[in-house]
């Protein structure tokens, strides 16, 4: 090709040194049969070489990446940047990609060798004395091509992670620090979730399995397109998350017997994980089992001592921290009491904690919309505990139980926390810019003014025992369904069809679902039946879907009984229904108690 050429310049080529990681790029020529180069060595110790010769034959270069051997002790070798097709194929041939296999043990995928996936035991851990351990499930390779990606962008690797965690598990990690935790404080900021679950992920391996098995639940509702479900054990997600759960508590249970004096804060975080994954999977049975257990550590940590007897932990347990809690563990009891007040409405003798407000009048100080729903926790817990001990009484208990007068007096002391909290929060927002304030705090303060009125309206209701009376509150309940409409219409308007399928706080759900069974406008009640449709979605213990099948059927039920001629009458006092018994979905994911 190159013969016959009195001088021609041969396409631009790679000069490499054998032991050399450095190419040299040199245009080559050929003169009279002799091709003339010069090298020059980069790095610290670059010298320009001396001009070296190399005779071409008669015939021309078999290749133009060929040389003849240089005078030259390193033994440069001449290779083209763009080789011809053939030698490119042949490349590709030798490069074909190998993909690598999932089934291995993890003891293996620890080391970085290859597994011979010997079933039972593999022989390269057998044979070293080390103990082999294949994962019981692996979760589903993403979909690639055109498929619609899972998450809106893709989740950033964690800085560090637990040492010898498989590829699963750190996704999953990634998962939950990218979306999970987003997802569940949707409504308020919480130190818990968005620091410290994360530094104890870190340093306690039982915690990092927790977040590791929500996070897997929280995938697979992202695949479904709804919130997770009850366990099925045919679903990989949920194998893969079980598997996760049953590492936890065996880790729990070994952190347990040490002496370390932070073993009561991963217990408590431990277990308030443990309760948010039950109420994942529709299992409300543990979820309140998993919150006795909270309410012991609770009480120890809080007295010295358990409940004496046959005492309960809610009738002596109270929220005055002692000197030696720290800070990690009073945000833990306020996640945790938070939690506590979903059990007062699903079949628990709940609250459990007791949480005593003073007798002093009430002075209260808000600072933002987080600080509002903090101090509005134990006054919730005292609404839903004092309209439970008013059940005996409204029913004509015999005596033991509590009177009337003494009824009054506690409905008035927690009245008077109640307006005092609706009075620090108007003058927290009149002291601060509302333009200025973020979607989500917007939402929060919204959130905070709904709960407001329906726990007034709780309050306030507690000692009547006529239906009739919830028809003077109609304006109550359009206050509330009209939050709960600009609540849901703000979510649509920023996060799109994304929106959170699962949040730790309370936000609209329970309080559109007081508004379906206690507004008999019809209207107004039917408004609210339409938003809670339209938010099909999980808020700690109440289910949007679930709340909504109730809601329907307690409305059915009103309109069916005598006495109801149309749409637009007013339904008699013999035609009201009182309370609802029985959550319970058309599937029946759910099974528990409701008290109205």
């Amino acid at each position: 090709m190159y013969s016959n050429l009195g001088a021609a310049i041969v396409p631009r080529a790679t000069l490499l040194f054998p032991g050399s990681r450095t190419s040299l790029f040199r245009p080559v020529q050929i003169v009279d049969g002799t091709i003339l180069t010069r090298m020059v060595q980069p790095g610290p110790l670059s010298s320009p070489f001396p001009l070296r010769s190399s005779h071409v034959s008669q015939d021309g270069l078999e290749a133009p990446w060929r040389t003849d051997q240089l005078q030259s002790s390193a033994n440069p070798i001449l290779i083209p940047v763009h080789p011809p097709p053939s030698v490119m194929e042949d490349w590709k041939r030798r490069r074909a990609f190998g993909r690598r296999s999932r089934a291995g043990c993890r003891t293996c995928r620890v080391r970085k060798i290859k597994c011979d996936e010997t079933p039972g035991a593999c022989v390269r851990c057998t044979s070293t004395g080390r103990q082999c351990e294949y994962d019981l499930t692996r979760l589903p390779v993403a979909a690639r091509g055109r498929a619609r990606p899972i998450w809106p962008q893709r989740c950033p690797r964690p800085l560090s992670i637990q040492p010898g965690a498989t590829a699963d598990e750190r996704r999953c990690f990634g998962i939950f620090t990218a979306h999970t935790v987003p997802m569940m404080v949707c409504w308020f900021d919480s130190e818990v979730w968005q620091r410290i679950v994360l530094q104890m992920s870190h340093a306690e391996p039982a915690v990092y399995h927790t977040v590791v098995a929500l996070s897997a639940l929280h995938e697979d509702g992202e695949v479904a397109g709804r919130p997770p479900g009850q366990l099925d054990l045919t679903n990989h997600y949920h194998r893969f998350a079980l598997e996760q759960y049953g590492k936890a508590l065996a880790l729990l249970r070994q952190r347990l017997h040490s002496q370390d004096p932070h073993v009561r804060e991963l217990a408590l975080m431990c277990c308030i994980n443990f309760i948010c994954f039950e109420l994942f999977r529709h299992n409300y049975g543990n979820a309140f089992l998993h919150l006795q257990n909270g309410a012991k550590i609770l009480h120890y940590q809080l007295h010295g001592s358990g409940p004496s007897g046959g005492e309960s932990p809610s009738s002596t347990a109270c929220l005055h921290p002692a000197p030696q809690i720290s800070a990690t563990e009073l945000a833990l009891t306020k996640v945790f009491v938070h939690l506590d007040t979903h059990s007062a409405q699903f079949g628990q003798e709940g609250p459990l904690l007791r949480l005593p407000l003073g007798v002093d009048r009430p002075r209260i100080r808000i600072r933002s919309a987080l600080d509002a729903k903090q101090q509005l926790d134990p006054i919730l817990s005292n609404i839903l505990r004092f309209r439970r001990s008013c059940e005996p009484l409204l029913c004509g208990a015999g005596p033991g139980g509590m009177d009337l007068a003494t009824a009054m007096m506690e409905q008035a002391q927690i009245r008077g926390w109640m307006t005092a909290h609706m009075a620090a929060l108007d003058d927290c927002l009149r002291h601060q810019v509302l333009s200025a304030l973020s979607r989500k705090e917007r939402r929060g303060v919204d959130v905070m003014r709904m709960q407001q009125v329906a726990l007034l309206n709780i309050l306030d209701t507690s000692l009547v025992t006529s239906e009739m009376i919830y028809d003077r509150y109609l304006g109550e309940f359009q206050t509330i369904t009209r939050l709960a409409d600009g609540i849901i219409a703000s979510f649509a308007a920023e996060h799109g069809h994304r929106r959170t399928t699962v949040a730790i706080d309370m936000g609209v759900i329970p309080s559109l679902f007081w508004v379906c069974l206690k507004c008999r406008h019809q209207a107004t009640r039917h408004r609210a039946l339409e938003l809670l449709d339209a938010w099909p979605h999980r808020e700690g213990a109440y289910d949007g879907r679930v709340m909504a099948t109730l809601a329907r059927e307690h409305i059915a039920r009103e309109s069916r009984r005598p006495g109801v001629e149309g749409a637009g009458t007013v339904i008699p006092e013999s035609a009201r229904v009182g309370s609802v018994n029985r959550v319970a979905s058309a599937d029946e994911e759910a099974a528990a108690v409701l008290h109205s």
